[in-house]
Order: C-alpha cells, then structure tokens, then sequence
C-alpha cells in the first residue's frame, strides 16, 4: 500500500478551492446517515420529494430501494426516472417520465405535472435550454384546468424570461485533440485564455464543480460580457447566498473551442471559471495534470465501464460529476472537482467517519469572498479504481456541500478524471506509479 501525506496543513493554508457542489456513484453508501422515510411506505407526493433529495446527491442506494421495495405504481415510475437520470441515460428517463404523465394525470395530476417537467429536464441536458422552454409551454397546455392555475402562471411567467435569450453553442474540432492548460505559482490548476470576439483575453480555470462561465464584474466588462437583466443567488463551499447577475458571452474561444452565447454568472468576488455547464458539451474529455484531451466521437478512449453518475436538479440543471470512493471501507459518494486545488477534502459528514485532529484556520478564496475557515487534519484508507492509498486530508467543518467528499485538481498528480457524457461512463485513471 502507498502511504504519504497527500494533503498537509502547511499546503492547505496556500491552496484555493473552487466552487462546488457534489454528486454520487454507483452504488455508493449514502454521504450522511438522516433519519429518512421506509423506501417501502413513501407515497407519490413523498416519493416526489425522495426523488428530489436523491437526483441532488446522485443517491442511486436511495433510489434502488424505492424501486425494489414499494409497492405503489407511482413510486415505482419515479424511482426509474431518477435511476436513469443519475446515470445519464436521458432517452430512458424521458421515456419512464412519459408514461408517469400519461398514467397519472386523470388521477393525480400535481405528480404527473412533476413527471413531465421531470422530463423537460432530461431535454434541458440533451437539447439545450430553447427546447426544455418550449416543451414547458407545451405542459402548460396540456395540464391546464388540471393543476393550480398559479402553477401554470408560474413555468409561463417563467419561459418568458427566457425567450429573447440566444441558444448556447460549442465548437470544436470534428476529431481528437488536446488543449494544454496552463499553470502558475500562485495557482496549479488548469486553466485556459479565454478570448471575447473584442480582443481582450483572460485567464480562466476549468472547473467541473461550477455550472456555467463564472467572472466579476470587471472581466465581464473588459469581455463585453452583456446582461441580461436577471439576478439569482449562488454558493460554495463556504458562502451563501451569493449575489449574481446573470449575462451572456457573445463570441469567444478557448484554444480551438469556440462559443457563442455562453451563460455567465457575474459574481462580486475574484473567480474566473469555466464550468461543466461548458464542459460537458464537448463530449468526452480527460483532465490530466497538464491537458485537457477532447475525443472524437470515431477515435480511441481510454478503457473505462464504469456507469456515469451526475448529480442535478428536476430541471436539468446544476449538473455535477461523481465517482464512489472506497473511504474506511465504505463507498462515500465524492465529487470530481477540478476546481479544488487540494487532493482530497471534506466536510463535516466525512469528520463524523475519520479520525481527524484538533483544527486551525486558514484562509479559503471561495465564490463571492474570502473566508477564514475552521479546518481539521483527517487520515483514511482510501481505494481509488482498485489502489489502496492511505490518505492524510483536510477537512472543512462548515462546508456547504451535498456530499462529504471532494477530489480535486490536487490529486491530479496520481491519476486522471476521464468524463463521458456521449457514452456515459466516469473513471478516475490511476497512473502507473501508484501500482
């Protein structure tokens, strides 16, 4: 077994981190043990609410046990739905949503209304946002005098905001090829020069724990980045409630990538990020400690028949990558987070399971401010893609996260975070040193 100190206090007080939010695995241990209802009794109006829980967590355990165990139709239906959608498999999810619509609308239509935004979602994440919104005023008619009027209202007052928006588009080469990311002294993790059609270029780290473009006000501006009038609220790892506008990037390219209409969020603080909003439209991709490899749809891919699993919202949004890691001998659902400059972190679920010593401070730069966070030293037995290393990491009390556990652009040294949303499969490739 390889045992070192991957993560100590001395590098954690210069590391930064990313925002983030996590997802799960095949057939991962559920990240934190809540008192939750018996997957066996839940009704649909609360099988609703344990789909919703579940697709956030990528909670597949949850999920299996209510299509195994209830005995209720609808339940059934639902848990499908959410299984397919926590491992991307969109036509299915879509197809098991339709027919929760079509079976339970004459009898109970407020759960046939979920099912069929639920499938609006999956088009979200296969279509784009243009189609999911016509889809929406497609619901709309077809439950009207059905639900609350005011629900309807709603999803319409919705689609209008979105309708003078341009779709997002991604360019990129037909075949493979790679995009060397750069690094500095002040910061290791990949980035990119991200440059607007007016000329002006700057620096951008790829961050598959972020959503869509993520910059302060001044780059929006020197990009000619231009709102769009909408305001929301986002967070991290340690903030809340974080302020943002909402705008679009026009004409811009990445190395041989290109864009146009690129969602950005303006935030008040210093991060400049490109998420997996972006990311994930190129396919397949490998994050190595170096490049960023994109693959063709004809060429060769690493060898990888691990089921993908993605956390994400009933609308198709926030979309995160996720692998089970064998934490203690437990599978512990862990985000892929190339935005994370450590190795490997926690919060206080994952202090609850290790042995972790008495905590200092240091100083997190975290979307929207800089934070003074409590931080403890952990150690596990930790098995990534069949290797035992035993791990030393920090953990993070008052992080804000969904799951317990975070592998960063840190760990990037060790092994690679091949993503494949075409075939949907997720892999953490362990280099040869490690055997």
């Amino acid at each position: 077994m390889k045992s070192w100190a991957l993560l100590g206090l001395a590098a954690l007080a210069t590391a930064t981190m990313g925002t983030s939010q996590a997802a799960t695995n095949a057939t991962p241990a559920p990240a934190t043990s809540t008192a939750t209802p018996d997957p066996a009794t839940l009704t649909a109006e609360q099988a609703v609410r344990a789909v919703n829980a579940a697709i956030a967590k990528a909670d597949v355990p949850a999920m299996a046990a209510m299509y195994q165990q209830n005995p209720d139709p609808a339940a059934h239906v639902l848990a499908a739905m959410a299984l397919e959608r926590i491992h991307y498999n969109l036509d299915k999810a879509t197809e098991d949503a339709r027919l929760c619509e079509k079976e339970l609308i004459a009898t109970q239509p407020m759960v046939a209304l979920y099912c069929a935004r639920f499938a609006s979602g999956n088009m979200r994440l296969a279509r784009g946002g243009k189609a999911a919104d016509a889809e929406e005023l497609d619901i709309v008619k077809r439950f009207a005098g059905r639900v609350p009027q005011s629900e309807l209202d709603r999803m319409t007052s919705y689609a209008a905001t979105q309708r003078d928006i341009p779709p997002f588009h991604l360019g990129k080469p037909e075949g493979d090829f790679t995009l060397a990311l750069l690094k500095a002294a002040y910061d290791q993790r990949g980035a990119v020069m991200l440059e607007a059609a007016n000329g002006a270029s700057v620096r951008m780290t790829l961050d598959t724990g972020a959503g869509p473009i993520i910059m302060d006000m001044d780059t929006a501006v020197k990009l000619g980045v231009r709102s769009l009038g909408t305001d929301g609220k986002t967070r991290g790892l340690l903030s809340k409630n974080v302020p943002v506008t909402h705008g679009i990037l026009e004409q811009a390219h990445f190395g041989s990538i290109t864009l146009e209409n690129a969602p950005v969020e303006i935030v008040p603080n210093n991060r400049r990020l490109i998420g997996l909003d972006i990311l994930r439209q190129l396919g397949a991709f490998r994050f190595t400690q170096r490049e960023l490899q994109v693959y063709g749809k004809g060429g060769d891919r690493p060898a990888c028949n691990e089921p993908m699993l993605v956390s994400s919202d009933m609308w198709g949004n926030t979309v995160r990558p996720v692998v089970a890691l064998s934490i203690n001998g437990s599978l512990r659902t862990t985000l892929l987070d190339t935005g994370s400059a450590f190795y490997l972190s926690g919060n206080q679920a994952a202090m609850d399971e290790v042995q972790a010593s008495a905590h200092k401070s240091m100083r997190i730069r975290d979307i929207g401010a800089e934070h003074v966070a409590r931080v403890k030293q952990a150690s596990a037995d930790v098995i990534v893609s069949g290797q035992p290393i035993q791990m030393t990491f920090g953990v993070f009390p008052d992080a804000d996260l969904a799951w317990s556990y975070i592998l960063g652009s840190g760990a990037l040294g060790d092994m690679d975070f091949y993503i494949d949303f075409e075939k949907q499969h997720t892999c953490v490739l362990v280099h040869h040193n490690l055997h």
